[in-house]
């Protein structure tokens, strides 16, 4: 109401001078009575924020097409605003533009008219520097990341933007937001943008934006998503290398950061009747019932992206003893089918003569003289060529494949491997396994 009674108080103070053309341009039609640039305080802040140009112009033909021109300058940007009309002879059209201040300085006021019909400017007119405050911000992006400060594929990540132009808003010269960097197309002014599945790599997001008045703003975001680990995690087996019947267990634990509740599980086990079972979703597996024989394991842990990790074992379980269940011999089936167990300590050798004693004197003089005989045969047909780096008669038997683990052959010619917990395992030759050593 006080912006309104104070147009009108300076419309009245510029009646008296209509009769006075302003015009430069004498021969044209059109007439500018009178020109004003007040500056006004809009909020009552004690600050001027806005400029009013006023200006009345009438016409000497019957009817005249035109346009007013007010720029506004502050001397970073130069911004014009228009208000095309048209007045008929004896009328007077009180031209009222309004300028508000986009940052604070001075404004330079400048009022030009043109005629519409002739493409002509009729008339233009200095309106003076004005020290304005702004009352409009000028176009701002921002854009903020809601997600932890390492990010992995399928974690929380949420970019939330902003965009405010309350210049273009003003002066309906509204323009677009444009976004480069995502892996997908998004909606101009869609937020927040769920990044929690966009692929793994560096991003780099670019906002531009640009209004009618040619006010621009800029605002990039960098961040990275890694690839979210695989599960790590090893396999614990309880009741290693026992009888049937006795308990054992594998169990999984998890290792690093990996959450066991957030993983799916899954075994497959091939007994040694090559039968494969599957088991789901267990991180204990029961092997007590399990059959004599080599098991073949393989625990599979799958996490919420997809990634696999699979951990495999071996499990050896011995025949049943003889005081067992009938459970447990129901499940350990055919007795025929179960692996030889080496009798360890408890063999006692059969003599080939009358006394241990003896056929160990005579398998000893028996080899020395069979190797005497053999040395004799072979130094006579390698006389003048080189002696070979090792004979081949006593080149030992083929050593078995220890899986990696640590080996030794005893003076008897046995191979052992040392397993991680200490236990020893020794190859059976005739089996072609290798069976855990028990006292």
């Amino acid at each position: 109401m006080r912006n309104r009674l104070l147009t009108l108080l300076m419309v009245a103070m510029m009646l008296p001078m209509l009769a006075t053309v302003a015009s430069a341009q004498d021969e044209s039609h059109i007439v500018v009575a009178s020109t004003g640039a007040f500056a006004i305080d809009e909020n009552y802040d004690g600050e001027l924020d806005l400029v009013r140009v006023i200006a009345s112009i009438g016409t000497t033909a019957p009817t005249a097409t035109f346009a007013v021109e007010v720029i506004a300058d502050d001397g970073e940007m130069t911004i014009s605003f228009w208000n095309n009309t048209t007045v008929n002879y004896g009328d007077s059209l009180i031209i009222n533009s309004t300028v508000k201040a986009w940052s604070d300085g001075e404004y330079h006021i400048t009022l030009r008219v043109w005629d519409l019909e002739s493409g002509l400017l009729t008339y233009e007119e200095d309106l003076g520097l004005h020290e304005l405050m702004a009352s409009l911000t000028p176009p701002q992006l921002d854009m903020t990341m809601e997600s932890e400060e390492w990010i992995f594929t399928g974690d929380t990540c949420l970019i939330h933007r902003v965009s405010t132009d309350l210049v273009g808003e003003y002066y309906d010269v509204m323009g677009t937001v444009s976004i480069q960097g995502v892996p997908w197309l998004v909606g101009e002014y869609e937020t927040p943008l769920d990044c929690s599945r966009w692929p793994a790599g560096d991003y780099t997001i670019t906002e531009h934006y640009r209004n009618g008045l040619g006010m621009t703003a800029t605002k990039s975001i960098s961040f990275k998503i890694h690839v979210h680990p695989p599960p790590a995690f090893t396999v614990n087996q309880t009741g290693r290398a026992t009888e049937a019947g006795t308990p054992c267990d594998l169990e999984i634990i998890p290792t690093e950061d990996t959450e066991l509740a957030e993983m799916s599980i899954e075994w497959d086990v091939a007994n040694p009747a090559q039968d494969v079972n599957t088991y789901d979703d267990t991180e204990v597996l029961d092997c007590t019932m399990w059959s004599p024989g080599v098991h073949k394991v393989r625990a599979t842990l799958t996490s919420p992206q997809g990634r696999e990790t699979t951990v495999g074992l071996n499990v050896v379980r011995l025949p049943p003893m003889p005081d067992a269940s009938l459970d447990v011999l129901n499940a350990s089936g055919n007795p025929e089918s179960w692996p030889a167990v080496s009798q360890g300590e408890d063999y006692e050798p059969t003599p080939i003569v009358m006394s241990l004693s003896a056929t160990i004197a005579l398998v000893g003089s028996g080899g020395f003289v069979l190797a005497l005989i053999l040395g004799l045969i072979a130094g006579n047909m390698l006389s003048g060529e080189a002696k070979k780096e090792e004979d081949l008669w006593d080149a030992p038997e083929q050593a078995p494949d220890p899986e990696g683990l640590p080996t030794f052959v005893d003076e008897s010619g046995v191979h052992w491997r040392q397993q991680p917990d200490g236990s020893v395992d020794w190859w059976d030759t005739t089996e072609k396994q290798w069976l855990r050593f028990q006292q």
